[in-house]
Formats: C-alpha cells, sequence, structure tokens
C-alpha cells in the first residue's frame, strides 16, 4: 500500500501508569502493563497488575462490566484477562490494596475495529477544466480520531482527512469528498481512496485502499509534463498525451538532448518513453506532437537525484551503562547535496536535521536497554518528502545491583504465617540470585511457613559475566510465649493475699466471740443479784467495801 510522505494519523492519548500509593509505613507503586492497553472489537486482551507494595495479603483487580479472568502470578503481579470486548471506548478502573489502602487508577481501554471496506464512487469521462467531486466511503472502523482518509491520483496526495475531533465512538462510516478540476495531464491516472487506521505505538497500523478508477479526460490537444523528480539509477516512463484528436499525432521525445524510443498508445492519444540516468542534475524532457501541419512543443525539467541509503555507525551496540556511546551518520559520496540528516535515540531527537555527516554522543543509562537508536534521511520531492532510514537496537549492559528497594537489609516475620524472603537483583544479562542460611539454600521469593528457627542473617549472591553483588539480610522472627515468672509472681502474690486474709479474718473471729461471751457473763451475773433478797446495812456494806469488825 501506498503511504509516501502523507501526514500520520495521531497518536493515541496515553494514561498515566505509575502511581505512588498508600500511608508512610506501606508505601507502594502501583504499574500496569501494558502502560495503553488496546483490543480488537470481539477480541481478548491481557492485562498485568504490578506493585511494589511489601505486604505479602496484597490484591488488586479490575473494575469493569467486561467479562474477566484474575490469576495471581505473584504476590507482586496480578494478571487480569478480559474476554469479548464488545463496548466501545470502556473505561476501567485499576486497583489494588495494600495495608488497608485501596489505590485506583482509572485508564482507557482503547477498542479497534480495522476497515471493513473503502469504497471509491465511479468517476466519469471528464471534460477538461470540468470539475468532478470525488466520493470515498470507508465502513466499519474504529476508534474514528486514530483514522486517516487520503485520496490518491497516482502518486500525488489529493487530500488528507483526519478525525481528531470526532465526538462519536465506536464503528461509524465515514464519507469523505474532494471536487477534482480535471486537467489534460489527469488522463489515464488511477484515483484511489486508502484509509490508514493507526494506533501506533500502542497498537496495530492498519490500511485498506479502495478499487482504482481511472480517470478520462478529454479536449483540446495539448502537451504535459508528467515527470518532475527521478532518481538516478531507476528507469521511470515519462508521458506525453494529445487528447481526443484527429487525425493521429506524432510523437517525439527528447530527455538531456536524446532521443528516446516513444511507444504510443493504441488510440494514438499518448506517448510513452523508458527514462534513466546515471547522475544526478536537472535536465529537459521535451515533448513534441505533430498534428498535420501544426506542431506543438512542451518542455519541462527534470530533477534527477541520488538518494541512498544513509550509513549509521557507532562504537558498540552493546554498550555499559553509565558509558558514553559515540557515533555518526553520513551518506555514501555522489549524493545529492539537498538529502538532510537526523539522528533519533527512541523519540528523542539527539542532532536536529543537517547536512551529512552528524556525529553524536550519548550517555547511558541501565534504562536505555533495548533502545532504538536511528539514522533519518530526507529529501524534498514536490510538496512531499521522501525518506529513508536505518537503525540499530542497543544492548546495554549492568552488572549486579541490590538496594533496599529490591533486597531489603532487614525483614520482620511473624512465626505461624507464609513469608517470603525479599530479594531480587537487577542487572543486563539478568542475574543469577542465590541466596543461603548458615550454609545451607535458601531460594528467595518463595512463601513457605515460618518458625523461630528462621531468625537470623542470610547471605545473597547476585552474578552475571559483568560481575557479582553480595547483600546480607537480618531476619527476625516475632512470636508470643507465656511468662513463667511472671505466672510465678502472681501465684505467690495470690497465696499472701489469701493468707494475709485468712489470718485477719481469724483475729477478727476471735476477738468478736471472746466480747460475746463476756458480755453473756456480766448480763447473767446481773440477773442473779436481781433475784437475791435485800441484804442488811452491814452485809450492803461488806458487799460495798470492807466489813466493819463486831463491836463488843
Amino acid at each position: 500500500m501506498r503511504l509516501g510522505g502523507s501526514p500520520q494519523p495521531p497518536t493515541p492519548h496515553l494514561n498515566p501508569w505509575l502511581l505512588p500509593a498508600g500511608r508512610l509505613a506501606a508505601s507502594f507503586e502501583l504499574l500496569i502493563e501494558p502502560a495503553v492497553p488496546v483490543v480488537e472489537y470481539g477480541g481478548s486482551v491481557k492485562l498485568m497488575l504490578k506493585t511494589l507494595c511489601t505486604n505479602p495479603k496484597a490484591a488488586g483487580n479490575v473494575e469493569t462490566s467486561i467479562r474477566k479472568k484474575v490469576k495471581n502470578v505473584s504476590k507482586e503481579e496480578t494478571e487480569v484477562e478480559l474476554f469479548n470486548v464488545t463496548e466501545w471506548n470502556p473505561q476501567l478502573v485499576i486497583f489494588y490494596a495494600c495495608y488497608g489502602d485501596r489505590e485506583k487508577i482509572p485508564t482507557k481501554l482503547i477498542v479497534y475495529r480495522v476497515p471493513e471496506s473503502v469504497e471509491l464512487e465511479p468517476v466519469p469521462e471528464l471534460a477538461v477544466n470540468k470539475s468532478h467531486e470525488l466520493v470515498c466511503r470507508v465502513n466499519g472502523t474504529a476508534p474514528i480520531q486514530n483514522l486517516t482518509v487520503i485520496l490518491w491520483r497516482g502518486d500525488e496526495v489529493l487530500l488528507t482527512k483526519t478525525f481528531e475531533e470526532e465526538k462519536r465512538n465506536g464503528s461509524v462510516p465515514v464519507q469523505v469528498t474532494h471536487n477534482l478540476t480535471a486537467q489534460r495531464q489527469d488522463n489515464g491516472q488511477n484515483v484511489t481512496c486508502q484509509a490508514v487506521l493507526d494506533l501506533t505505538p500502542h497498537g496495530p497500523r492498519s490500511n485498506l485502499t479502495s478499487n482504482p478508477q481511472t480517470l478520462t479526460v478529454y479536449g483540446k490537444s495539448q502537451n504535459h509534463r508528467v515527470l518532475q523528480v527521478g532518481k538516478t539509477g531507476k528507469t521511470m516512463n515519462v508521458s506525453c498525451i494529445g487528447g481526443h484528436i484527429f487525425p493521429v499525432a506524432k510523437f517525439k521525445l527528447t530527455f538531456a538532448n536524446q532521443t528516446l524510443n516513444v511507444s504510443v498508445s493504441q488510440d494514438g492519444h499518448r506517448a510513452t518513453a523508458a527514462v534513466s540516468h546515471s547522475q544526478p542534475g536537472d535536465f529537459r524532457l521535451v515533448c513534441t506532437m505533430t498534428v498535420g501541419p501544426k506542431v506543438r512543443q512542451k518542455e519541462v525539467t527534470v530533477h534527477v537525484y541520488s538518494f541512498p541509503f544513509p550509513q549509521l555507525n557507532v562504537n558498540t551496540t552493546s554498550p555499559a551503562a553509565n558509558t558514553t556511546l559515540a557515533g555518526g551518520c553520513h551518506l555514501p559520496p555522489g549524493h545529492s547535496a539537498e538529502l538532510q540528516l537526523q539522528i533519533r535515540a527512541g523519540r528523542t531527537v539527539l542532532v536536529e536535521w543537517g547536512p551529512s555527516p552528524l556525529n553524536f554522543s550519548l550517555m547511558l543509562q541501565e534504562e536505555d536497554d533495548g533502545m532504538e537508536l536511528s539514522c533519518d534521511a530526507k529529501i524534498q520531492k514536490n510538496s512531499e518528502a521522501l525518506t529513508k532510514n536505518v537503525s540499530v537496537w542497543l544492548n546495554v549492559t549492568a552488572g549486579p545491583r541490590m538496594d533496599d528497594g529490591s533486597c531489603p537489609r532487614s525483614q520482620n516475620w511473624t512465626e505461624g504465617q507464609d513469608e517470603t524472603l525479599r530479594c531480587r537483583a537487577r542487572g543486563n544479562p539478568r542475574p543469577q540470585l542465590e541466596c543461603a542460611k548458615d550454609g545451607e539454600p535458601f531460594p528467595a521469593g518463595v512463601p513457605r511457613p515460618v518458625t523461630r528457627a528462621h531468625a537470623g542473617t542470610y547471605h545473597c549472591r547476585a552474578t552475571n559475566l559483568l560481575g557479582t553483588a553480595n547483600r546480607t539480610i537480618t531476619v527476625v522472627v516475632h512470636y508470643h510465649d507465656p511468662n513463667v515468672v511472671l505466672l510465678a509472681l502472681v501465684t505467690v502474690a495470690v497465696v499472701a493475699a489469701l493468707a494475709t486474709a485468712g489470718v485477719s479474718y481469724g483475729v477478727y473471729y476471735r476477738k468478736k466471740k471472746i466480747r460475746h461471751y463476756r458480755l453473756q457473763q456480766r448480763q447473767q451475773q446481773r440477773e442473779m443479784e436481781s433475784r437475791r433478797p435485800p441484804a442488811s446495812s452491814e452485809e450492803t456494806a461488806a458487799l460495798n467495801g470492807s466489813v466493819r469488825e463486831a463491836q463488843a
């Protein structure tokens, strides 16, 4: 399919895919892959939810009305598969629960449908300078905001139509029109309609082109130019059209003062010749048409250019992280002077458009692994820009690395629960990680029931081709045992309290009984005295004091 230098469809709107969340004591990050999910209408898509939450009971999911299947890959990763997606522009809410906090990321699922058909209405025969409306219909495509419709006349773009501002969702029909004013040179040209649905970089790029409609233009005989730009070493056809005239015209074509071998069409209206040239530059193309005694001549300038592929050179395609990558891009000798070069790293322009050669230097990080380094070349052809490019992919290497985020030095476990030794190593190539306790292997990332015997020091070692990294982890196991000394002290205190209470009660009881006994004795004595007869005065005195001696 032809795309040439046609404008590119808009890039889908990016959604945030990284969110810090949680309390200060339970900070975590929530990620979704892919960051911008894309699925064909009626199809399925898998989403991977990732979190750096340290809670082993962390759980993630997707809030949606679409049928789904959830699979816990690990305590840090959850896979959610959405089935039979038939909603247009559905909204998803990605969430993870960590230490009682529940964080959400609203995101948009892009549902697309490639164009079902592209139809260009038939074009009748046209008189020179007559205007005709070209009508193109595109059916069954979505989202329309990512659709570009291009009307072509031969290799020339007549119209480019985009729909970024369209508010409708779902699969909607599109109709594009363009008024074409027929010219003599249009005779025999093919008109086509192309529909491009571009979801890159997050989804596919598809296009569909209608069946061509051949223009038939009639009118007074005249010459015209067909070729303006050519490429060195390539053979191109040039034409000279005389139109519907009688008698049949005689044609002559010359290029750079050299007469060409001409082939005349069966109806005698068109003369065609093959042209090629090995050197770049501007050359005269002359068409001479003789009809009876009349001679008409048309001259055009043909620009022949040399457009080789650029050559991209770097000192290495496997640089180490935190080193500078140097290189350059140039064009082979003999290229056209108007060629321009540009160097890109991913989507970032390192060196702006300029003449060959271009040099660059780039400080690389571990995150740049897999980055595409490109050199673009372009040349202007009329109103279009023709481009070529070459690319290399960088393999950024890095030695093993473990830090507090990937491998905490201190970890707390609880006896009786399933715990995991949390340790991951970073690096490229991917390091091999081995952990051990007291000389015995203890794989990281594997849940297992914990006893207090698991407390202690663990040694982890990460190795790849670039070196080795070591990490020491201290694990504290929390458990609950009865306090024997405290129980003994409580028991002694209770016994002592009971003994003291018993003694106090005994003393109290004894005193109470003695007082009660003495009180009874006094009451009995008073009752006996009240029952005796009255005594004499002496007896009374004797009772109340000393008895006086009897008088003689």
